[in-house]
């Protein structure tokens, strides 16, 4: 039985690592994962919920006091299993982003409950019998464990604040070349071709968003284009502090976190609009308004 309980606890204990991992290398994602529930305020403690999946899956592999590690193990698995399933029914919620940037392992909704089913009979053996096994936790163990949370909380904050460089029609772009009124972009905004728009997507939290404002407040002015849209999250007292601080001269358009995510996760996000086409897509601080005037005369010049 102590060979099973063993093994069991290994397997689940690589389980929560991967899933730590994975969710490690696209926090920001993971972080708008949960706002997209509704849940801002628990979006702010991503990096928490992923030091503790960690932390969860090391102590379940060194076999340290299984009974009660197995038992938290359950905790997580459930209330992670219950509200994925609430997303889905509820919310039209597909992919249950359990496991991050490893995207392959991010499966069908059926899949999904049939995994968690399985590493769920496995974690009630290790909290049934897992007393039976003693295992100290050694000085070696505890520098290892804290080794590899220090990784993780570097590459946590490295993926949480990457917004930063600024991405002039990324590869992955999913707007550029296409006309407005065939994409979401149709939703936030309504365009005549003898305009030009930039629609600025934001959050409020967000400080490379914020540092984006005062560029963004010349585009009007300077005529880099005739109207610019910014669309963020609906939140009273931040939109207060919002407006109150920036004083913003441009349109600010709020939406429901379910709604705004379907635009894009990445924050934040500029669409530079001509033609009733996308020409250009932002993603990271915005430059001020001569480098972006040059980047369109880029565009221009090579004909897109």
């Amino acid at each position: 039985m102590k060979r099973r309980v063993k093994i069991y606890a290994i397997i689940a204990g690589l389980v929560f690592l991967i899933s730590g991992f994975g969710k490690a290398l696209a926090t920001a994602d993971f972080s708008y994962l949960i706002i997209r529930y509704g849940w801002q305020a628990v979006s702010d403690i991503a990096v928490l919920i992923i030091g503790a999946e960690i932390i969860v899956g090391l102590l379940l592999v060194f076999h340290i006091r299984l009974k009660e590690t197995g038992f938290i193990a359950i905790v997580l698995l459930t209330a992670f299993t219950l509200i994925y399933a609430y997303g889905y029914f509820f919310m039209d919620m597909e992919d249950c982003g359990c496991f991050g940037s490893v995207s392959v392992l991010n499966t069908s909704f059926v899949f999904t409950l049939i995994r968690n089913a399985a590493l769920l009979y496995l974690l009630i053996d290790v909290c049934k019998n897992g007393g039976c096994i003693a295992s100290s936790l050694t000085t070696w163990k505890i520098i290892f464990i804290t080794a590899v949370l220090c990784v993780a909380s570097f590459i946590s904050g490295l993926t949480y604040t990457n917004n930063d460089m600024i991405h002039f029609g990324y590869q992955k772009s999913r707007y550029t070349g296409k006309s407005v009124h065939n994409s979401v972009l149709g939703d936030f905004v309504s365009t005549s071709k003898d305009s030009t728009y930039l629609v600025f997507a934001f959050m409020h939290s967000c400080s490379h968003c914020l540092n984006s404002i005062e560029n963004l407040k010349q585009y009007e002015p300077s005529g880099i284009v005739d109207k610019v849209i910014a669309v963020t999250l609906k939140d009273s007292i931040r939109e207060k502090f919002f407006i109150n601080t920036f004083q913003p001269d441009f349109t600010v358009q709020t939406y429901d976190p379910q709604t705004l995510l379907r635009l894009t996760n990445n924050f934040p996000s500029a669409y530079y609009i001509k033609n009733d086409t996308v020409k250009l897509e932002i993603r990271g601080e915005l430059p001020c308004g001569y480098v972006l005037l040059q980047q369109l005369r880029k565009i221009e010049k090579n004909g897109h």
